[in-house]
Formats: C-alpha cells, structure tokens, sequence
C-alpha cells in the first residue's frame, strides 16, 4: 500500500533588499569604486555588504597578462599554418601590443607604415632581424597577421 504524503512548501527568507535611495534626499544611489553614492547631495552607503576586492587585486585586461594565440590571415597558402603570440602589455598610460616573431620567436617593436594607404587600424611591427608582421582586424572582431 502506497501513502501520498504531500509536504508544506518551503518558503526561504529573502534576504533584505539593500536600499537603491539615499537616505539624505532620496534619490537613486549609483555604484561607485567601492560603495554605493548619491550623485545628487555626495551621501555614500559605506555599510554596503559585498565583499570589496582591494584595487590592487582587481584584474584588467592590461593586468591578466592575457597572450593571445593570433592566426595568419594574409594570402600566402605556406603561412597558413604560422601562428604569432600577443599579449598587451602598458606604457606609460597606454596598453600596446607586445608582439613575438612568428619566424625567429624575437620581440617585435611597433614600426611606422610605410607610404602605401594601410587598412583601418593595421599595426606594423618589426623585429631585431627585419622580419616585418601587421596585426590587423578580423571582421570577426578578432586579430590576424600578415
């Protein structure tokens, strides 16, 4: 013999809801670095209950030392299969591409282009050896050399 037994539903206390007003004049609060502030009078909630991620720790694109495997895409069929290592690295208070050889495995530095009219946004570099790499834009959004 089979007994049903059905059991109450299990209701969960909903944790309170964080105030999204300021308690000063009562208008919206926005997100600031590390706590919620008011744009309107400056109140700033510093009870705010989220673990805060010291500055320093916080990761960005710059700092993750991210290399990026990038595929050849120009028109030589004996180049298909060369891949080339980027990584963004800073200087001074730009992000620029630290670009590897995909011949001799050397640092490339960023050269000017030449007189020829280049694509959009194409970079050049060149290495110590003189083999010579232009990164540019997929129409994927990803990077390709050639």
């Amino acid at each position: 013999m089979v007994i049903a037994y059905v059991s109450p539903p299990v209701v969960s206390p909903r944790p309170e809801k964080e105030s999204v007003q300021c308690q000063r004049c009562k208008s919206p609060l926005v997100m600031g670095y590390d706590e919620p502030q008011c744009l309107t009078c400056g109140y700033a909630d510093y009870t705010h209950s989220q673990d805060i991620v010291p500055r320093w720790a916080r990761t960005s694109i710059v700092s993750a030392a991210t290399r990026y495997v990038v595929r050849y895409v120009g028109d030589a069929m004996n180049l298909a299969d060369k891949l080339t290592h980027v990584r963004l690295v800073r200087h001074n208070n730009r992000a620029i591409f630290d670009v590897t050889c995909p011949f001799c495995e050397g640092s490339m530095e960023e050269s000017s282009l030449s007189g020829k009219r280049p694509e959009a946004r194409e970079q050049r570099f060149k290495c110590e050896v003189g083999h010579r790499v232009s990164l540019v834009p997929r129409k994927n959004g990803m990077l390709g050399w050639r």
